[in-house]
């Protein structure tokens, strides 16, 4: 039944775009499509290396010419010269103002994140010619980008919600908006996941060690990367399955603001502003966001809704004070609260207890920064940072079913100096990065409600990388990390890749290999909390893993296909042992876990303006007694398609996730045993519109859930049915003067 709905909708989606196509002009083959290519790709995250403390500016494109003889032959507009795909290039979003009228900008720009960020590809976005990362060329990492304007055309609140079904990635939500929402990247557990917003590590201790990314809102976000696979050489402890990197806007180009409201089902209200500018010596970005919903009932019994709020508040800015030295900082504050509902096992269904409507709240804050210094020297081949940055989290329960009220507060801070140095091949086509890094870690931890004790620990790193550019078609990394812990076992990781496109044809080899360690939260080892018994003598997990792809580029970049094949182990999980009356504890698993599985992802310009894309993940995660591991499904995958027309004032875009049958675990209301259930498969179809009034004035609105699925994500929970939204954008862009060149 649900394949024959799906049929259905999107023969009508494809019947609408081909008569958009049709009334706006467009080609019907993609033989005769525009000569846009799909966008470049850059990532930030890949690689420890610093790049140089002064950004290029983004500064207007020449529109006069000022000569005492005629020119020979026709003039190309920079515009028109560049390659769509430039790698100094990142995003036609971010892109380098023109004092020319604005021009409709190329299909491909508009259309192809969606799709890209669908197969787990995208262009990632930046501000004009400045390159904080690397093409994708350049990676042998598998990474998926998912940028700005994949954000904007999908109308995406919750980042999380952006990454459903990207290869390799599963998200988990309890409940409402403001309720626990996690990642696992191939089969990993939720706090293998390492996060990362703006150079700062956000996995909190105060829980189980994973980030909840209902803390977050996509307002402030100009880019989410997504690193599978161990990256503990990189990054240290906690990227056991892999690494969410998140950037936010760095403020830099004309002013610019933009106002944002919306509403819709559940009693939601959200307003946002946002002002950014800045030049070459100095730019800021300033974010303001709040999101109100009154909820839905999560307990599958009962009638009374759980609502939520968010808030936030983020600034990055940054400035230049000498031509060498630059400072750079973010500090970002976020606070969600909302109701919840607890388990007793007074309610049930079939025998397992779910979810009871109960007067039980919840709050959280949460304060991250960063401040770093860089400086450039030997011309800017020898490159330098020094950062600072902190993380406080303070979380309140208050659990009306059980009369305790539990608080508990968590704080990190890093110290680390990083250097570059860069040598050339003295007339060969290669050459090669040295990196090094020194780190010192501290973290604390208490629960005031019950104990006065802070616990403390620290770790201190030294990591050195080295990465390879030969003949532009080889790339290579190697990366060895060395922790020694106050508390733990000293440990060694490390991570390598390779990129290899090969001469003469259109395919690139990348594989990836490395190891990952996860040290237990304070929370799992000494954290008391209603029905659970904490365990001091907990071991980090450890693991190792690599993954071996080919991608394919037809079409004169239209179309990218890749397909990536990984295998990984786990020792030493850390896992929930449930002993009678609902109380739990957690302990290390004696056997060896593992995960593998396929990941294929695509994606294709088929029409000007019209671009779509696809991505499947097969897994096969298991632990120790070769059980399916739970909330983990085997089959994943999603198809969207995004079509911009109307002279770039009307947007429509389309997305469909999967999610395969996956298992989880439940209570028996009865005799209190654990028992294995299966959550049963679901679509999720959205559908996003959007229309420029005109210039600065956007109207756009949404349907979520669209096949009005009954589904479930975590057992005893329920989920939010079908819904819509609608809202308005106001924005100004502050116009740049014209440019005269004279060429005398």
């Amino acid at each position: 039944m649900i394949t024959f709905r799906l049929t259905d909708l999107f023969a009508c989606t494809a019947a609408a775009l081909v008569m958009m196509s049709a009334s706006a002009g467009a080609q019907t083959t993609i033989t005769q499509a525009s000569d846009a290519e799909l966008p470049a790709i850059i990532v930030e995250g890949a690689t420890i290396e610093v790049k140089s403390a002064i950004k290029p500016a983004a500064k207007p494109k020449p529109v006069a010419v000022e000569e005492d003889e005629p020119q020979q032959g026709p003039k190309k507009s920079a515009a028109k010269s560049a390659k769509p795909n430039a790698p100094v290039q990142k995003s036609a979003q971010k892109s380098a103002p023109t004092s020319e009228p604005e021009a409709a900008p190329a299909a491909a720009s508009i259309a192809a994140p969606t799709a890209a960020s669908a197969s787990g590809e995208s262009n990632a976005v930046g501000n004009g010619d400045n390159v904080s990362g690397l093409p994708i060329a350049k990676v042998g990492s598998s990474v998926s980008v998912v940028t700005e304007t994949d954000l904007k055309a999908q109308q995406i609140s919750n980042p999380a919600d952006a990454l459903r079904s990207l290869p390799g990635v599963a998200v988990s939500q309890q409940g409402t908006p403001a309720g626990i929402t996690v990642v696992r990247i191939r089969g990993a557990e939720s706090n293998h996941t390492l996060v990362v917003i703006d150079g700062v590590e956000v996995n909190s201790n105060d829980t189980n060690g994973f980030f909840d990314f209902s803390n977050l809102t996509s307002e402030e976000i100009s880019s989410v990367e997504v690193l599978r696979g161990p990256q503990s050489g990189l990054y240290g402890g906690g990227a056991l399955g892999g690494v969410v990197n998140i950037n936010t806007y760095d403020g830099r180009g004309p002013l610019r603001l933009r106002v944002t409201g919306e509403a819709g089902s559940f009693g939601t209200q959200v307003g946002s502003a946002q002002i950014s500018g800045g030049n070459d010596r100095a730019d800021g970005s300033l974010t303001v966001q709040r999101r109100h919903s009154d909820g839905f009932n999560i307990s599958p019994l009962g009638g009374e809704r759980d609502g939520s709020d968010i808030s936030s508040v983020a600034f990055r800015g940054g400035v230049v004070v000498f031509d060498n030295l630059s400072l750079d900082g973010s500090l970002r504050y976020s606070s969600r609260k909302g109701d919840r509902d607890g388990f007793d096992g007074s309610r049930s269904i079939g025998g397992l207890a779910v979810a009871n409507d109960d007067a039980s709240t919840f709050t959280q804050k949460l304060w991250t920064g960063r401040l770093a210094a860089k400086l450039d020297t030997f011309d800017k081949r020898w490159l330098h940072e020094f950062a600072v940055s902190r993380a406080d989290s303070r979380l309140t329960d208050n659990d009306t079913t059980f009369f305790s009220v539990t608080r508990s507060e968590a704080e990190a801070i890093k110290y680390a100096y990083t250097s570059t140095y860069r040598i050339d091949g003295y007339g060969l086509p290669m050459r090669h990065f040295l990196t090094g890094r020194a780190e010192h870690l501290d973290e604390s931890f208490t629960q005031p409600t019950f104990d006065l004790t802070t616990r403390e620990r620290g770790r201190s790193s030294v990591v050195g990388e080295v990465r390879g550019e030969y003949y532009d078609h080889l790339f290579l990394e190697g990366t060895v990390r060395q922790d020694w812990n106050e508390v733990f076992t000293d440990e060694t990781t490390w991570h390598s890749s390779a990129s290899l496109k090969v001469p003469g044809t259109f395919l690139r080899l990348h594989a990836s290999g490395g190891t990952g360690v996860k040290y237990p939260s304070f929370s799992q080892q000494f954290g008391f909390f209603f029905g659970y018994i904490a365990n001091p003598d907990l071991k980090p997990e450890t693991s190792i893993g690599w993954d071996s792809g080919a991608e394919v580029t037809l079409f004169d970049g239209k179309a990218v296909f890749d397909v990536t094949y990984f295998d990984q182990n786990l020792e030493n999980e850390i896992a929930s042992r449930f002993l009678p009356n609902f109380t739990s504890t957690a302990v290390n698993r004696v056997g060896e876990s593992t995960r593998r599985g396929v990941e294929v992802s695509a994606r294709a310009i088929v029409l000007p303006g019209l671009t779509v894309g696809g991505a499947y993940t097969y897994l096969d995660a298991r632990d120790d007694n070769n059980l399916e591991e739970i909330r983990r499904a085997p089959h994943s995958g999603r198809v969207d398609a995004n079509y911009n027309f109307l002279a770039n004032r009307a947007n429509f875009n389309i997305a469909a996730i999967y999610n395969g049958d996956a298992k989880d675990l439940a209570f028996d209301a009865n005799s209190f045993d654990v028992r294995r259930v299966t959550l049963g498969e679901y679509w999720l179809v959205r559908i996003a519109a959007s229309y420029a009034i005109r210039p600065g004035v956007e109207l756009f609105g949404r349907v979520e859930n669209a096949l009005d699925e009954d589904y479930h994500e975590v057992f005893g929970y329920q989920t939010a049915g079908l819904a819509a939204y609608a809202g308005m954008r106001f924005s100004y862009e502050e116009p740049i003067r014209p440019v005269a060149v004279d060429l005398h």
